[in-house]
């Protein structure tokens, strides 16, 4: 079985599916695409939408092209993608089942992430001040790739892809580093759509009128905390 295959594709249960007549007569073999590429499919469907739904993530990709334009804010973008990689690694590692068999660990992870989320929020809402100031800067490769462990909602969705795509019997060095692969690049495009969607605003928008756009997005970061834990 292919280390991306899912509990969908239970090889014990293929011959019991009924087959339509769309086989190739002279050698048997049936039309249509590998499962391999509908696995990746899948995949690469189930990354997007998830990294690209709203979230901590996008919202502060969005201040920051605001802020600070698209460029200066592309060492954030390859930070979160390579973030959520290896936080998806870590997960598909034993680090997922650890925080699942240690409920104090997983508290704990989830206040540190809330209140981290919290500090972002404020620092979003105050973008417009920060960005002005000398030493104001968007975040780095390492700060982007950090906050990913600390945001509650990539660590929902590295479990989520890690349970779905590669089953606990399968989790070899070659599927997780696959899947990790894959992960990076679907994230990367996501949150550069982010960020120059933020960069693109700015040109069409007044000071004041970012102003009311940051607070919009902390008011998002602040409500996805909420949510957590209600």
């Amino acid at each position: 079985m292919h280390p991306l295959r899912g509990p969908l594709h239970d090889v014990k249960n293929v011959q019991d599916v009924p087959r339509r007549g769309d086989f190739d007569e002279p050698d048997g073999i049936e039309d249509g695409p590998p499962p391999v590429l509908s696995d990746l499919a899948a995949l690469v469907t189930f990354a997007f939408v998830g990294s690209f739904s709203p979230g901590p993530n996008n919202a502060v990709l969005w201040a920051s092209g605001i802020s600070f334009g698209f460029r200066r804010t592309i060492p954030h973008v390859v930070g979160g993608a390579l973030g959520v990689g290896a936080l998806v690694i870590g997960v598909a590692t034993g680090f997922g089942a650890f925080l699942e068999a240690v409920p104090a660990a997983a508290l704990t992870l989830k206040v540190a992430g809330s209140l981290y989320l919290l500090y972002v929020a404020w620092r979003v809402v105050g973008s417009g001040a920060i960005a002005r100031a000398e030493a104001a800067h968007p975040l780095s490769v390492w700060q982007a790739a950090w906050f990913q462990w600390l945001n509650p909602k990539a660590w929902f969705f590295a479990i989520a892809l890690a349970g779905t795509f590669i089953p606990e019997d399968q989790r070899g060095s070659a599927a997780i580093a696959l899947l990790a692969g894959v992960v990076f690049v679907v994230v990367a495009v996501s949150f550069t759509i982010w960020a120059a969607g933020g960069a693109a605003l700015a040109r069409l928008v007044s000071d004041e009128r970012r102003r009311v756009v940051n607070l919009l997005l902390a008011a998002l970061i602040v409500a996805s905390v909420v949510l957590l834990w209600i």
